[in-house]
């Protein structure tokens, strides 16, 4: 396999082809359920080269290798077991996991938002480009990136442009039912029922439902209601398909699927939701404006935490939530800060580690993931780099949250789109110019710190060659 990537070796380390239940991944990490977690050995799978770093348990182990080698892990897996004609590769495949334990809710979260993540990113960056055509109208004059309304003498294209980015964010509570059920185990179209049911309650909309004052309303509950509803419509079908005959399999457990689950999500599920989802949202919008620096220096200085352990997808729903409720997330914004802590990281080791004969093979580590990582894509650096080295993996979280403290200073910030972070960040953020000073204080701060904190001899032998780890010996 090409890019280094010893297939043969990963299946070895994972208890053989055989033991591999289920194969998926998504944007850098092979995410697998194995058959017998005892035959996982995370020792070997470590020590295979281009291996970056694991994460999750045995059962469920996450092999992270980087961008696009994940992707073609996973293909080359599905085609030595011989099934990759007749399986549709998703980025991420559904896990019929057995063991239920406190990690459970995150990997369940992770296979629904996952696939829609270049989606959130593709929408979410052409907001940003927008925004710089915008600027190019204010101060240049030229009619064609004209932003305002077609009746108010504004651009067509611009308009065009505005249509295709809020595309998949109008179907967003859709996509996300969609996703759940078919993650459960039921039919995608069913779960695209019932989110077209939170997204549009037709004639009911602004009609009381003779309880508690409550009215219907479309999109009420959000994100939360069609993740939800999703998952109920698919437990119900996979019910009704064990204790219905075969005579009555093609119709009934759609049927009672949309039906049940379609009642209890208009009187149930999204009043509840819409209660929870304004709770939310008021407090995520409390802690920004009155925790303001100190919030966003706690958010931004512990989120990497939760990328290495793989869990950081719990956010989404909340971003999502925050998008629909408000029209950007401010958290989005500074768990983007967290990865600009990285960005500090590369820079200090290059600052601290200048002999190139000594540590070239550090150098050249850090010298060939820094694009990534402005990019905003993170687990190269935490998992290859940082990670292994340790105290580079906390310097990255202080300059996280020295950068959190600056952004956190500007109560209206926040990401009017999801997935894009990075310096690609500022494109899409309330106040681009409070984004990059905030990212420039996590990158100076985090190569502060990565100088001050430096690397334990024993953590820094794994990037330096034989002859010279002999020297120091």
């Amino acid at each position: 396999m090409s890019n280094t990537i010893n297939i043969t070796a990963i299946i070895e380390g994972l208890g053989g082809i055989d033991n591999i239940a289920k194969v998926g991944n998504c944007m850098t990490r092979l995410r697998l359920t194995v058959h017998d977690a005892s035959l996982v050995d995370r020792k070997k799978l470590q020590a295979i080269q281009g291996v970056m770093g694991l994460a999750g348990d045995d059962s469920n182990p996450q092999v992270i290798l980087g961008p696009g080698k994940a992707d073609a892990a996973c293909q080359e897996i599905h085609k030595i077991q011989g099934r990759l004609s007749q399986v549709s590769i998703d980025r991420v495949e559904e896990f019929n996991q057995k063991k239920k334990g406190r990690n459970e809710i995150f990997t369940i979260i992770s296979q629904i938002f996952t696939p829609l993540i270049p989606a959130f990113a593709g929408t979410g960056l052409l907001y940003g480009i927008m925004k710089l055509l915008q600027y190019i109208y204010i101060y240049f004059g030229v009619q064609l990136f004209n932003p305002a309304g077609i009746a108010d003498g504004g651009s067509v294209f611009m308009a065009a442009l505005s249509v295709i980015a809020g595309s998949f964010f109008s179907i967003m509570n859709i996509a996300v039912a969609g996703q759940a059920a078919k993650v459960r185990g039921g039919n995608l179209f069913v779960g695209l029922a019932i989110g077209a049911i939170v997204t549009n309650v037709g004639a009911l909309n602004g009609i009381s439902m003779g309880i508690m004052d409550l009215q219907f309303k479309s999109g009420l509950g959000g994100t939360f209601a069609a993740l939800i509803g999703g998952m109920l419509a698919a437990k119900i079908e996979k019910r009704a398909r064990k204790v219905l005959p075969n005579s009555l399999q093609i119709h009934f457990p759609a049927l009672f699927s949309v039906v049940i689950t379609g009642l209890a999500l208009l009187f149930i599920i999204q009043p509840i939701c819409g209660i929870v989802s304004d709770a939310l949202s008021t407090a995520i919008l409390w802690l920004v404006y009155n925790a303001g620096a100190l919030g966003g220096a706690i958010i931004s200085g512990t989120f990497l935490f939760l990328v290495a352990m793989g869990i950081h997808h719990i956010v989404t729903p909340i971003n999502t939530l925050l998008l629909q409720e408000v029209g950007y997330t401010c958290l989005q914004g500074f768990t983007s800060l967290a990865g600009a802590g990285l960005a500090g990281v590369a820079v200090g080791l290059l600052i601290r580690f200048r002999d190139k004969k000594k540590y070239g093979k550090l150098r050249s580590a850090v010298l060939g993931n820094i694009l990534t990582q402005l990019l905003g894509i993170s687990e190269p650096m935490i998992y290859g780099i940082s990670l292994p080295l340790w105290k580079p993996f906390l310097a990255a979280n202080l300059g996280g949250a020295c950068g959190g403290f600056v952004l956190g200073l500007f109560r209206t910030q926040g990401a009017e789109t999801m997935m894009v972070s990075g310096l690609l960040g500022a494109l899409v953020n309330t106040k681009p110019l409070a984004y990059l000073l905030g990212y420039a204080a996590a990158v100076i701060g985090a190569a502060f710190f990565t100088c001050v904190l430096g690397v334990k001899n024993e953590n820094m032998a794994v990037f330096l060659d034989d002859e010279t780890e002999n020297a120091n010996a």
